[in-house]
């Protein structure tokens, strides 16, 4: 598929089947499906691309998204390896709010933000901090 994502509305992206990825990719655009889980989160669909060419459409039917997987710690391999060396994750997720459709990027942990905010927008893990919201 060579469509450019950027051309592409909300309603079209919701309408794109399922497109198994055949390649790696660097970006994932996160489309709120307008419909519930059984969890009371929305539903989201993942648009895999390499920049903006779409390789792969996964999802619709998800309520959490696991960035680096479960944990934090990567695939299976690197799980095994983090808990050998001791080695600490840190588990990001993104979900949708039913009602606003609006994302919600959360972490188990607490986290600070830049002070200087402009085109980019960066968090991070503050050290030392433990248990931020659910």
């Amino acid at each position: 598929m060579n469509k450019d994502i950027r051309q592409m509305t909300k309603r079209q992206l919701k309408k794109l089947e399922y497109i198994k990825p055949i390649e790696l990719f660097n970006a994932v655009a996160i489309v709120p499906m307008g419909n519930s889980h059984d969890s009371g989160f929305g539903c989201m669909k993942y648009i895999l691309l390499n920049n903006f060419k779409i390789i792969g459409v996964v999802g619709g039917k998800s309520d959490v998204l696991h960035i680096n997987g479960f944990g934090g710690y990567g695939d299976i391999e690197a799980v095994n390896k983090a808990i050998k060396n001791h080695r600490k994750g840190y588990d990001w997720r993104i979900d949708c709010l039913s009602k606003s459709q609006c994302l919600r990027l959360f972490s188990d942990e607490l986290c600070r933000c830049d002070d200087f905010i402009y085109s980019d927008f960066c968090i991070y893990v503050k050290d030392g901090a433990k248990k931020g919201i659910k």
